[in-house]
């Protein structure tokens, strides 16, 4: 059997350790690159037939597309080639027929690999829209809780699991909120980066482009852009001192909808959220489904701040009955007393449907298989009150045990992040 795994920064190493246990059960591995060190590197240990490089060096070439698979849609989503949008189309329109001749000729069964950059999702979409491959494509990526758990999904939205059916594996207790333990690692990473060493270490990177292919799509070497795109942040790092915001304590006393913005830009926002990843006006919508004398409170993530000017906040605060808070409150404190908690694909609606808090996201995801939470449209907002919303959420049957049962029977031991 053969598959193929799309190599990503330093997970490429840990996959390589991967496919060698893999090649002891004559499964052979095949990878795609960007990157042109990780390509030498792979060339080396695998042959230069079984690693395709796909940088920006077909944006220069001329391909047959293979199909339309909505070019624009996974430009605006992609961080990078937004800022070089003629390049970025012809770049993907480009690798198309390549990638489908390299899946075809070395019969590729499973592809593998994240679906954050273009080129991933469009190698994700072409497994599905083009049948006569005969390739499936799987995104190992953990579950969020339990911790320490990841499964294999199977759409490029991460809301759907691969279900293997481990029966023998329900041995646990009904799931329960809690923060993973990567989140802590992520805190004070977030934190280390945010000290003067981490700014002046980050200025020295800048600098000497350490790490830095200019042929990567997955990169932006354009100095003006990325001195725009860093002085912007530590702009917003800095003036988010002057944005006003509320204890929780003095704004809880009504009913009200919790909503946690994302960072962004963010694979969780961008692509799994597309269509929704405009948070400002996701406030104004769910402002406009208040019931009178409910509040929205907003809490911004600690890791984001610098994703948004004054002006966003700015924004909110004009908006009767809806508050900033504090973004160091306690968002379990929050979710306990919310009547509803609302997002786009984050985590918080997981932990509230959990602690058996109404919830809702606005895109797809695999914790809306818990009856307390679901996907809401506009056509909801229109129709709705977030009140009538929450009231029908809270009366569903308590299925917790058996979400919970799925999820520990069909996703491993591990982390997948």
């Amino acid at each position: 059997m053969n598959i193929c795994i799309l190599s990503n920064f330093t997970k490429t190493y840990l996959f390589h350790a991967v496919s060698q246990e893999l090649a002891k059960a004559n499964i052979h591995t095949y990878w795609i690159a960007t990157n042109r060190p990780l390509y030498q590197f792979l060339k080396t240990e695998y042959g230069e037939e079984r690693v395709l490089l796909i940088n920006l060096d077909y944006s220069d070439q001329t391909a047959p597309i293979v199909k339309d698979f909505k070019l624009n849609e996974l430009i605006y989503g992609d961080r990078y080639l937004r800022h070089k949008q003629t390049v970025g189309f012809n770049y993907l329109r480009h690798i198309q027929q390549p990638i489908y001749d390299f899946i075809q000729q070395h019969h590729i069964k499973v592809m593998m690999g994240e679906v954050t950059w273009s080129h991933e999702v469009l190698i994700h979409r072409m497994c599905q829209q083009c049948p006569e491959l005969d390739c499936r494509f799987l995104n190992p990526h953990v579950v969020r809780i339990p911790d320490n758990r990841f499964a294999f999904f199977k759409d490029e939205r991460q809301s759907q699991l691969l279900e293997v059916g481990q029966k023998d594996q329900w041995k646990h207790e009904v799931l329960e909120a809690k923060k993973p333990d990567y989140l802590k690692l992520n805190d004070k990473i977030v934190k280390k980066s945010s000290s003067l060493a981490g700014r002046l270490d980050r200025i020295r990177r800048f600098f000497t482009n350490e790490n830095m292919d200019p042929l990567d799509p997955t990169l932006l070497p354009n100095v003006k852009q990325r001195v725009q795109i860093a002085g912007r942040q530590e702009w917003n790092k800095e003036t988010y001192k002057l944005v006003e915001s509320i204890p929780f304590e003095e704004v809880n006393t009504a009913p009200f909808v919790f909503l946690g913005l994302h960072k962004q830009p963010e694979a969780s926002v961008d692509v799994f959220g597309r269509y929704y990843e405009d948070q400002l006006q996701n406030i104004k919508n769910l402002w406009r489904a208040l019931p009178e004398g409910w509040h929205l409170l907003i809490k911004e993530h600690t890791n984001a701040i610098g994703d948004r000017d004054v002006a966003f906040y700015r924004a909110i605060k004009q908006l009767p009955g809806v508050y900033l808070v504090e973004a160091t409150t306690n968002s379990y404190e929050m979710i306990q007393q919310a009547a509803l908690v609302a997002t786009i694909t984050g985590t918080i609606a997981y932990e509230a449907a959990l602690m058996g808090v109404p919830s809702v996201t606005f895109a797809p995801t695999f914790f809306n298989q818990l009856n307390s939470c679901r996907q809401i449209t506009l056509e909801d907002l229109d129709q709705f009150l977030l009140s009538d919303i929450a009231h029908e959420l809270a009366a569903q049957p308590d299925n917790r045990a058996e979400f919970s049962a799925f999820i520990y029977s069909n996703s491993f031991e591990g982390r997948m992040i």
